[in-house]
């Protein structure tokens, strides 16, 4: 049997604020079959993503055992994954071609999720091979878990990808699936965008806040005095809110206040849902034990006009026009 699915389609679409553009392009579109039993799905971020991810990863039974990941002898890529937990065995002088894809094995669902995970983290690696030797029933339905799994991970690494694509070859009992990602950062750029959070965080102007809601209201007013909304809805990184000239969407606004709030010391998470209706990115933030929600994009109507609606809201205040699957996020309080 011979397959082929995409994830991370559309994404960009998914994270538009009310567009007809966007609504366009966030349509599933339709599946086909070539050969035999052959399946190509085309899932938009929006169907694999938004869901209770962690519940869903939980619930498959192969995604629930412990990872033994491990690379092939002889054909393992130098630069793929360094975290132990991802790859625990790996070939000392073993090199692929430049251009080859690292090629992985695995014998659990779970496995190719920590894989998968440990190539996309370092470096934003594009390309993986996985030998998974296992049943195969039902294999295009398990591969669409591991990219749930692999989202569940990290809320960074989520929406920092662009589309991931796998094809797949398999028997009863074995398959060889090919993975290709692409991102909206390079990791240069993502590298440089940290940075500036770091720099910023330990700026006089964010530093000397008490911390809390004053230093957190700090870091929420520096993305908005130095972003702007998109409205050729083409741009969805914090680079590109950063650095470009025409700004970026909600998405490159949750990222950077996410990487902003990370790296003052807080606990952070980017809330997938709806505002009005129309699909959107917030973030969330834990002060003192408590959660709440802040959403810089809708904060910021335009330079010198920030206003503070949306600062640390509770789910009851926030449910009032936002929307999301409160299964997959913590509870927000006052």
């Amino acid at each position: 049997m011979i397959g082929r699915g995409i994830g991370g389609e559309a994404q960009s679409a998914a994270m538009e604020d009310g567009s007809r553009k966007a609504r366009r392009r966030n349509g599933r579109k339709p599946f086909r079959r070539t050969g035999r039993r052959a399946l190509t799905a085309i899932l938009s971020a929006s169907l694999l993503l938004g869901a209770a991810l962690p519940a869903a990863a939980a619930a498959d039974a192969p995604i629930a055992k412990a990872a033994k990941g491990r690379i092939g002898a002889g054909k393992a890529d130098a630069a793929y994954a360094a975290d132990p937990a991802v790859a625990t065995a790996r070939p000392a002088a073993a090199v692929a071609a430049p251009d080859a894809a690292p090629v992985l094995e695995a014998a659990t669902f779970e496995e190719i999720a920590e894989l998968i995970y440990g190539v996309m983290k370092d470096g934003y690696g594009e390309r993986a091979t996985v030998l998974y030797r296992g049943s195969t029933e039902s294999l295009d339905q398990k591969l669409q878990q591991v990219f749930k799994a692999v989202g569940a991970k990290d809320d960074d690494l989520r929406f920092v990808l662009k589309k991931m694509t796998w094809n797949w070859t398999s028997t009863a009992y074995s398959a060889t699936i090919d993975y290709r990602m692409s991102y909206w950062e390079t990791f240069e750029q993502t590298e440089a965008v940290n940075e500036e959070a770091r720099k910023a965080v330990q700026s006089p102007a964010i530093a000397r806040k008490k911390e809390g809601r004053e230093q957190t209201l700090a870091i929420y007013e520096w993305v908005m005095d130095r972003f702007r909304y998109d409205r050729t809805l083409e741009e969805h990184s914090a680079y590109a809110g950063l650095y470009g000239k025409n700004g970026t969407v909600c998405q490159g606004y949750a990222l950077m206040l996410h990487r902003l709030l990370q790296a003052a010391g807080y606990e952070s998470r980017i809330v997938y849902g709806k505002s009005k209706g129309d699909l959107h990115l917030w973030n969330m933030v834990r002060l003192d034990g408590v959660w709440q929600h802040l959403d810089a994009t809708l904060d910021d109507p335009g330079a010198g006009k920030s206003k503070l609606a949306y600062f640390l809201r509770s789910d009851a205040a926030m449910a009032a026009d936002h929307s999301w699957d409160r299964s997959a996020y913590p509870a927000a309080g006052r």
